[in-house]
């Protein structure tokens, strides 16, 4: 009587309904989802001539930013970029980095992907960052003879100072569960960037960051080491 009433337990015990659940990184709404409807191929300065050369349904020239005024919130001064190069006939690209003051602060020239991709773009400590807000603009160089003719993003970030909140919560933390507590703070960069380096082994993760802030047409593209 007795193992025929602890028996049927065993595979209770046993069900795939206890193991622990998937972390969810659905990023805190900034503002309007997706990517910037100016980016449909990127801003030109003046010249109509263009040098990518996207294909049927390829997604246009766009950062990687949790809204579309492409405007995101940091803890790091040395924050990572990442952005979506379309199919182009060009070779070079730029990041500028510039202050509140319209200081220039880091500029980096760096040769493109010859495949269309993500790259990566990482703030070096040489720029100096200190708490405050900055802008920044991603440019393809379609002819460096004529600028004008520059396909490019824009967008700004809040450089702060990280809460003493925040540090012990991230104690001891692995990343996946140390990307929710960035997620929680609206820290973007981190949160994108913690999460893009363990996408092998957490591909949903990076799908469900992506999708909750209407980039979902980019979780299929490839990551492309480059540009450093």
């Amino acid at each position: 009587m007795v193992l025929g009433f602890f028996f049927p337990l065993l595979p209770i015990l046993a069900s795939p309904r206890l193991k622990p659940s998937i972390i969810s990184l659905n990023f805190p709404n900034t503002g309007n989802r997706g990517a910037p409807e100016r980016s449909g191929g990127g801003g030109t300065r003046s010249d109509s001539q263009t040098c990518l050369t996207n294909e049927d349904n390829e997604p246009p020239l766009v950062a990687l930013m949790p809204n579309r005024e492409n405007m995101a919130k940091t803890a790091t001064n040395t924050p990572t970029f990442y952005g979506y190069i379309p199919s182009t006939s060009a070779t070079e690209g730029e990041l500028v980095l510039v202050d509140k003051n319209n200081q220039e602060v880091y500029f980096t020239e760096f040769s493109l992907p010859s495949t269309p991709g993500i790259i990566k773009l990482e703030i070096p400590e040489s720029a100096n960052l200190t708490p405050g807000n900055y802008t920044w603009s991603l440019m393809i160089i379609c002819d460096s003879r004529y600028r004008n003719r520059d396909k490019y993003i824009e967008g700004s970030f809040e450089y702060i100072t990280p809460t003493q909140t925040i540090e012990n919560q991230m104690k001891d933390k692995p990343s996946l569960e140390k990307a929710q507590v960035y997620a929680n703070a609206s820290l973007w960069f981190e949160t994108l960037d913690t999460v893009v380096k363990i996408k092998q082994t957490n591909p949903q993760e990076l799908e469900e960051l992506l999708t909750s802030v209407g980039l979902e047409t980019l979780v299929e593209v490839p990551f492309i080491n480059c540009c450093q």
